[in-house]
């Protein structure tokens, strides 16, 4: 049976999103999804299934694997904004792998169809540090347990130099033992603040080394607070383009993180599938 889905595609700095805006059953969003990816189909990073929200939010998301992305949720905030016509606003929104709906705050920008759109992330649920034998080297790691993501985040002087693959298949090795909804790697550079992601979702066995990425960004921030022993507030360069990231301390724990930066909307379109 050929089915009809009505879209629109995002660009959150480079982290390219589809947000289906049809209601779709969830025990079709892997198959649907895995369709959309496709480059002769629409193509993209990732897909994100909207639908009204139930809980104190304006919006709810469901990702392609049940996993967190803070990327999509700045995303499903831009496109909020575009429909009501407003030069800012505020809303809450509801994304899969996290109990609590996130406060986004969006603006239109100069350009059309781009908007600043910045989201408040979910705390930490833990964090710690692992030590991981990548060939004859012992690479130290911060384990960063998001809500609906658990993100490893190594930080180097070096990146330009490291085998990102071997690296990556370390990580694999030992994260897929946890049963995780889906665990990042990233590897960040703290004398230029660049940052190179990579995502892997379970229930999908899709990775993607990604031009940007919303959870691992709060990682990354929720890490280099802790390495730093203070708050922080700068911008990383990651593949796709910028995102600013914040993390608020106090008393030696992470009170808030925020991340934030440009999200392109293309117009809504409509694909057979």
């Amino acid at each position: 049976m050929i089915q009809e889905i009505h879209y629109v595609k995002a660009d959150p700095s480079g982290n390219t999103t589809i947000l289906v805006l049809d209601e779709i059953p969830p025990s079709e969003h892997a198959a649907i999804a895995e369709r959309l990816l496709q480059p002769d189909c629409v193509g993209a990073e990732q897909v994100a299934f909207l639908s009204p929200s139930n809980q104190g939010a304006q919006i709810r998301l469901d990702m392609m694997g049940g996993e967190f992305c803070g990327n999509a949720s700045r995303s499903a905030a831009a496109y909020l904004l575009s429909q009501s016509g407003a030069e800012a606003g505020e809303y809450m929104i509801s994304c899969s792998g996290c109990s609590a709906p996130l406060q986004a705050r969006v603006q239109r920008g100069e350009e059309d169809q781009v908007y600043d759109a910045s989201i408040d992330m979910p705390l930490p649920k833990k964090m710690d540090t692992v030590s991981l034998d990548v060939g004859s080297t012992a690479f130290r790691f911060y384990r960063v347990a998001l809500p609906g993501i658990v993100h490893f985040v190594h930080f180097t002087t070096a990146l330009k130099n490291l085998d990102r693959d071997q690296i990556w298949k370390a990580v694999y090795n030992f994260a897929s033992t946890f049963h995780y909804e889906a665990f990042g790697l990233d590897l960040v550079d703290r004398k230029t603040l660049t940052m190179i992601p990579a995502v892997y979702v379970t229930a999908t066995k899709t990775l993607y080394w990604e031009q940007s990425c919303g959870s691992g960004s709060a990682a990354t921030a929720a890490a280099l607070s802790q390495l730093c022993g203070h708050e922080i507030a700068c911008e990383i360069r990651q593949p796709g383009g910028m995102i600013t990231i914040e993390a608020a301390v106090s008393d030696g724990e992470i009170k808030k993180i925020h991340i934030g930066g440009p999200v392109r909307l293309e117009k809504e379109q409509c694909v057979q599938l």
